[in-house]
C-alpha cells in the first residue's frame, strides 16, 4: 500500500512539474515573440521616419508653395516619429521575456493592445484635421502663403496619417493574433474559486 502511495505521489509530482514547466515555456514564447514584434515594428517606424525626413528634407529647399509646406511637415512630423522609435527599440532590448509571470505577461499583452486601439483612433483624427486644412485653405485666396501652408501641411497629416494607421492596424492584428490563443490555453489551466486560485491538469 505505501509503495502504491510513492508512486501515485511520483506520478502527481511528475505531471505537476511538466505542466509546470510546458505553461512556462509558452509563457517565455509569449513574451519572446511580442518582444520581437516591437523590435520589427519600432524598426519600420524608425525606417519611415529616417527615410521622411532625409527626403523631405532635401526636397523642402527644392520646391516652393504647397510642396515646400508638405515636406517641411514631413520632416517635422517624423521627428517626433524617430523619437517614438528609438525609445521603442530601447525598451524592448532590455526587457527580459523569462521575468514575466503570467499575470505579467496578460497586462503586458492587452497594455500593448489597448495602446495600439487608441492609436488607431488618433490616427483617423490627424487624417481627418489633414482633409479640414486642406479645405481650410481654400478660404486665403488673399494670402498666397497661409493658403499653400495649411494645404502642404493638411496633405502631409493625410499621409502621415494613413501611414500610421495602416502601421498600427497590422501592428495590433499580430499582436493579437500571436498571444491570444497561447494566452487562453494558460488561462483556462487556472481555476479560480472561493478557497484561492489552483492549477488545473489536464490529462
Amino acid at each position: 500500500m505505501k509503495n502504491l502511495l510513492k508512486v501515485l505521489l511520483f506520478v502527481a509530482f511528475f505531471l505537476l512539474g511538466n505542466s509546470l514547466f510546458a505553461q512556462s515555456e509558452l509563457l517565455d514564447e509569449v513574451n519572446s515573440r511580442r518582444i520581437r514584434l516591437n523590435k520589427v515594428n519600432m524598426t519600420v517606424l524608425g525606417t519611415w521616419a529616417i527615410g521622411n525626413m532625409v527626403i523631405s528634407g532635401v526636397r523642402r529647399g527644392q520646391t516652393t508653395g504647397t510642396q515646400r509646406y508638405f515636406h517641411e511637415m514631413n520632416v517635422f512630423w517624423n521627428v517626433v516619429n524617430l523619437g517614438l522609435a528609438a525609445g521603442g527599440l530601447y525598451g524592448a532590448f532590455n526587457e527580459n521575456p523569462a521575468e514575466y509571470s503570467l499575470y505579467d505577461t496578460y497586462h503586458q499583452q492587452q497594455q500593448i493592445e489597448k495602446i495600439l486601439l487608441f492609436n488607431l483612433a488618433l490616427n483617423g483624427t490627424y487624417i481627418t484635421a489633414g482633409a479640414w486644412m486642406r479645405e481650410r485653405s481654400n478660404s486665403f485666396v488673399n494670402d498666397q502663403v497661409k493658403q499653400d501652408r495649411f494645404k502642404g501641411y493638411g496633405n502631409s497629416l493625410i499621409v502621415q496619417g494613413s501611414f500610421l494607421l495602416v502601421f498600427d492596424l497590422t501592428q495590433f492584428l499580430l499582436h493579437h493574433q500571436q498571444a491570444a490563443p497561447k494566452l487562453q490555453k494558460l488561462l483556462e489551466g487556472v481555476s479560480v474559486d472561493q478557497d484561492g486560485v489552483g492549477l488545473l491538469l489536464r490529462f
